[in-house]
């Protein structure tokens, strides 16, 4: 196995667009999620036994939907911002190589971290 370091920028670029886009949408639909079982909460009754009894549960277990549908939406956007932000270091470090090897071959070496030696 090599120890050989390979990007390629274009996919990362294509990748982070496709998950930004995947995160628009998972945020969109928790909202929607969110003002949609909000509506529901009335559903068990309000002031019979019924009520009395199910609410607790109906309130639990929305509340736990919502943050679910939530944690799961924050998780998708933190992907795309880590891909964004790998991005942006691969980036960088081709730019940097590729100045270094310009600056080596018009002899621009003052620069360098060799002073001009190597």
């Amino acid at each position: 196995m090599s120890n050989a370091y390979s990007a390629s920028p274009p996919a990362l670029v294509a990748g982070t667009r496709q998950i930004e886009q995947i995160s628009q949408l998972a945020n969109e639909m928790i909202s929607e999620f969110i003002t949609d079982v909000s509506s529901t909460s009335g559903w068990p009754g309000h002031d019979d036994d019924f009520a009395n009894q199910m609410r607790p549960q109906e309130k639990q277990q929305r509340e736990g939907s919502v943050q679910t549908g939530s944690s799961l939406s924050e998780a998708i956007v933190s992907i795309g911002d880590g891909t964004l932000t790998n991005l942006k270091s691969v980036l960088g470090t081709q730019n940097g190589v590729l100045d270094a090897i310009h600056d080596s071959s018009t002899g621009d070496t003052d620069s360098g971290s060799h002073n001009g030696k190597h």
